[in-house]
């Protein structure tokens, strides 16, 4: 009897890689259809992943509240549904109340602070051609500056930026029209997923619990291992980083109005909302945010736009520096290329919650690779000496050897 494999596992790999390369051209080739297939997929399960998304931020004050608070004032093993309930129901207060502010102080600040720089580039450009012919030591420079700035049309470039925000990219104002002739069906999804987030909620662990089984009951132990370690992995990246990332943004936006207002600087309550809303964007948030800053405060005072610039920068060192190892502790790991590269991608990809959810998602796939590297070098009984002797060789010596060889 012919005991010889069908496929050997050097041709197997092939045919998983072949395979793969034909889904991606089909899916380039079909892309139109397979938006059109997605976003129907979404209408359709949009009240689950609203709630889904819901639960998830619940679910970040409710253990602590279950770990540290009620499930210490009360025996949890014996009322484990009343423990259960009262930190899910002093969670929801709480998100409520986050919520209200939100509505109600932080985004008509937001829009407020985009709205003064759209409205005030113009006088922001007059101020700076003024400000630099003021400047008597750098006449030659600031000559040859204004007359570049001399050069611009401001007036489409405001328009670009009006155009920008109204863009498909950012589809903040575009997108409210749309918002409200679908309000109905929005708020029904809404509604469905918050219900569905309490009975997520509530019963997360029967839901974990009845998931393992149907994954033990079709796969081998060893895949339903994989699942569970990706699903801790995501979890706990994106858990840690909005955990991580809250706390940041209160800090560093409470730590800028009260400085403001302690340096008597212009719009403190707007720019300081500003700073800390615009640092959950990793690394280029804050950028913006204090270009955005110095920009208003340059139109009214040059001299206090600098004060600015100078007390936000010492506080992002300070915040880098001993907020984080000391309040918010561990973090993320992720090398700084990737985060760059992966805030681009997002930005790309989908926008503004792109660029926020860009960094988690790079955490998790960082781990997976480095998890298999490190398997297959374990594999082989790979000396990592060798990196550092093949990172040392010259072009001169590697052309040498592989000549001799």
């Amino acid at each position: 009897m012919n005991d010889r494999k069908f496929l050997d596992d050097k041709n197997k790999e092939i045919l998983k890689i072949g395979i793969i390369l034909l889904i991606v051209f089909f899916a380039f080739w079909y892309i139109d259809a397979l938006k059109g297939l997605l976003l129907g997929a979404y209408s359709v399960f949009r009240p689950i992943m609203y709630g889904l998304v819901i639960a998830f931020i619940i679910n970040l004050p409710m253990n602590f509240f279950q770990e540290k608070l009620f499930g210490r004032l009360i025996d949890k093993n014996k009322h484990r549904t009343l423990v259960l309930a009262l930190s899910l129901s002093l969670s929801w207060i709480i998100f409520f109340g986050l919520f209200t502010i939100m509505l109600t102080v932080f985004i008509p600040e937001l829009v407020a602070a985009i709205s003064s720089l759209i409205d005030n580039i113009p006088v922001f450009m007059d101020k700076l051609i003024e400000y630099l012919n003021n400047q008597k030591l750098f006449n030659q420079i600031a000559a040859e500056v204004i007359n570049k700035l001399n050069k611009l049309d401001i007036e489409n470039i405001t328009k670009d930026i009006t155009s920008l925000v109204n863009g498909k990219d950012m589809g903040l104002l575009s997108k409210t029209s749309s918002l409200f002739n679908s309000f109905s069906s929005w708020l029904m999804s809404v509604i469905m997923g918050f219900f569905f987030s309490i009975y997520v909620s509530m019963n997360k662990k029967a839901l974990r619990d009845g998931s393992n089984k149907l994954f033990y009951a079709n796969f081998d132990d060893k895949t339903v291992e994989h699942i569970n370690y990706f699903a801790k992995l995501t979890y706990d990246s994106f858990s840690r980083f909005f955990e991580t990332k809250l706390l940041s943004c209160l800090s560093i936006g409470t730590i800028c109005f009260i400085g403001m207002l302690l340096l008597k600087l212009p719009m403190a309550g707007m720019i300081a909302i500003l700073v800390g809303a615009f640092d959950i964007i990793p690394y280029f948030g804050p950028l913006i945010a204090t270009g955005i800053g110095v920009i208003l405060i340059f139109i009214q005072s040059p001299s206090q736009a600098l004060v600015f610039l100078v007390f936000v920068l010492a506080i992002q060192q300070l915040q880098e520096k001993i907020l984080y190892p000391l309040v918010i502790g561990k973090r993320q790991g992720l090398p700084a290329i990737w985060i760059f590269i992966s805030v681009f991608i997002g930005a790309g990809l989908f926008g503004i919650v792109g660029m926020v959810t860009s960094m988690p998602i790079a955490t998790v796939i960082y781990n997976l690779i480095q998890d298999n590297i490190k398997i297959k070098l374990g594999q082989k009984n790979f000396d990592m000496a060798k990196i550092d002797e093949i990172n040392n060789k010259t072009y001169e010596q590697m052309r040498e050897e592989k000549m001799n060889s």
